[in-house]
């Protein structure tokens, strides 16, 4: 699936298994893999735990090249092989056949350095210890073969000069194994390790049970790409520990290994053949609500991010598995549990970003509290009204309103219906100004016009909701040549616009994967199901071509002829550090729109 001479490497994906913090990853510098384990939150270039891997022959570090799968990593060369898997809990095994492996600490900063690692050191069990500071330890358990670990320390620098670590075959079967834990505290060798090929196999079985439960089949002729997405998503969920209550889905485990407020969300859409993991995604933040009804940003190992907030996207990832799923599979218990919860936040933005015209128009003060971080809307600044949030509180208005009705709520129910319903007819007549969506300055009454595709989002809310001609004008403009559509799907900003450019901006016109099929299932949900499909197919050829992460500009210059300004390694508008949430939005394309019809 990924290799030196497969389609996809590893510099846009890693290696890992869901409940796993262990990564194996390709540097996008240089054609060398690397280790570490993913879960303090910390971008690859300023880490201090990552090691890089060589594979030795008679001490000599020899060339390889690689192969990985679901289970397992193979680096292969000419006189034998390392593999690499991991068991679901803090282990790592490796064993070789006819090379040895050799570690090498490259802290990223200071570059080079081996500033990680606080001190390695013999156990009383005949292990050793490694003490990475804020990132944990490792304990190094040698199963056969021989082992040895070079740290000569450097009393001037007060670190060592070098942290190498050699796994050496054993001279009569030419063969090594190890095991290698990861944890943060104290931990001693197991009393009993399995053999190799177990734990490989467990990690296959991990994964088919993964998609059989949960995901749909794709539709016919996209199931490399399903495959890709899928492991992308289950091995990026990540194990009970720390911050972490429950297994949640990180956002890329080198660049972002973090999990992220509305993310969840978007992991939890392709759910549709278990519509109780996806309620499980859609709630798992909620484990983090603040007292005043906010749900906070992100969670890594150490802490919480309430520093910020993100969208209610919630509303509209639960509007979406209700109208795929029913809500036969929701609960009393379940509404009991959530309905707090959700009013709580809901109140958070009807009281906090009130808008102050006497109802519930809501506005947003900074561009994250959209989602849409550098959006043309936002020319004139805050605070703004806009068409996504409103469909969002649309929705979860609607969604309080379902829960009360299930608990016998009915005057609860009727309340939330009947907000909902002002809010909707809100939307279409302010906020919709007879030839598209615009944004609202709600100290000047100025209204916003832009030339960006999150203007299509609130197709989301379906044909149930938006009238007719609103939804047959839009799906008229998308189509329009030289605007949105392009090759590899739809740019976030008209290709007409004066903003529109491809560097570092995050949706100033970059085809972004999330926007693709936010606005594909924005006319699936309307009705449109041809657009839908097409804008699906375009963008997820182009996830399979070139890797499956957040953006990719849709020229390979700028509209003028410029070159496009931007830096080779990974960066906010290309998504490198996004990578699951391209991947759930590309599951949610090929198994919940594309097989529509088949």
């Amino acid at each position: 699936m990924f290799g030196t001479y497969e389609k996809h490497n590893l510099r846009r994906a890693a290696f890992s298994r869901e409940l796993n913090f262990w990564t194996i990853y390709e540097d996008f510098r240089e054609p060398i893999l690397g280790i570490t384990v993913s879960k303090d939150g910390t971008f690859l270039d300023q880490r201090s735990n990552t090691f890089l891997l060589y594979p030795t022959f008679n001490g000599t570090i020899i060339p390889y090249t690689y192969f990985a799968d679901v289970s397992h990593l193979r680096m292969d060369t000419e006189h034998g092989t390392v593999e690499f898997c991991m068991n679901d809990k803090d282990q790592l095994r490796i064993k070789g056949k006819g090379v040895g492996l050799r570690f090498v600490l490259r802290a990223e900063k200071p570059f080079g350095s081996t500033c990680g690692c606080r001190g390695i050191y013999p156990t009383p069990e005949n292990a050793w210890e490694a003490d990475m500071g804020k990132s944990g330890k490792m304990l190094i358990v040698p199963l056969s073969g021989g082992f040895a670990v070079t740290n000569p320390w450097n009393v001037e620098k007060n670190e060592y000069d070098k942290v190498e670590i050699d796994f050496i075959p054993d001279a009569a079967t030419g063969g090594f194994d190890a095991a290698i834990h990861e944890y943060m505290d104290f931990r001693t060798k197991d009393a009993e390790y399995p053999a190799f090929e177990e734990v490989k196999a467990e990690s296959q079985k991990s994964f088919d049970d993964f998609v059989a439960l949960n995901l749909r089949k794709p539709a016919k002729g996209w199931e490399g790409l399903f495959q890709y997405a899928a492991y992308t998503v289950w091995s990026h969920r990540c194990g009970v520990c720390g911050n972490f209550t429950e297994p949640m889905v990180f956002m890329h485990l080198i660049w972002a290994n973090y999990a992220m407020s509305w993310q969840q969300s978007y992991n939890a859409m392709p759910m549709l053949n278990n519509p109780r993991e996806a309620w499980r995604l859609i709630k798992v933040m909620f484990n983090y609500q603040v007292p005043n009804g906010q749900v906070s940003a992100s969670v890594n190992y150490h802490g919480v991010g309430v520093g910020g907030m993100q969208p209610p996207f919630q509303a509209l990832a639960l509007d979406w598995i209700f109208s795929q799923c029913g809500d036969d599979w929701l609960t009393v218990e379940d509404c009991e549990e959530m309905y707090p919860k959700i009013e709580s936040w809901l109140n958070f933005w009807l009281s906090r970003r009130n808008a102050g015209h006497g109802d519930d128009r809501c506005h947003i003060f900074s561009a994250h509290e959209s989602g849409w971080d550098d959006l043309s809307l936002y020319s004139e600044g805050f605070p703004i009204e806009t068409p996504d949030i409103f469909s969002y509180l649309i929705m979860m208005m609607d969604a309080l309103g379902r829960m009360a009705k299930k608990m016998g709520k009915t005057e609860e129910s009727e309340h939330y219906y009947a907000r909902s319903k002002k809010l909707l007819d809100t939307l279409v007549t302010e906020l919709w100004d007879g030839e598209q969506f615009v944004g609202y300055m709600s100290e000047t009454g100025k209204r916003i016009k832009c030339k960006s595709l999150d203007m299509f989002q609130s197709l989301v809310l379906g044909k149930d909701r938006l009238p007719q001609h609103i939804i047959d004008k839009l799906a008229e403009d998308i189509m329009l040549p030289g605007e949105w559509m392009t090759d590899i799907g739809l740019a976030t900003e008209s290709l007409t616009s004066p903003l529109c450019h491809f560097g570092y901006n995050f949706v100033l016109g970059r085809v972004i994967t999330p926007c693709n099929m936010l606005t594909a299932v924005g006319f699936y949900r309307c009705g449109k199901i041809e657009v839908a499909k097409e804008i699906c197919r375009r963008c997820c050829q182009n996830q399979y071509d070139n890797g499956i992460i957040l953006g990719y500009a849709p020229m390979d210059t700028e509209v003028d002829g410029s070159p496009i300004d931007t830096w080779p390694n990974p960066t906010a508008s290309d998504g490198w550090s996004w990578t699951t949430w391209a991947a759930s939005s590309v599951l949610t394309m090929i198994t919940g729109i594309l097989p529509d019809g088949e």
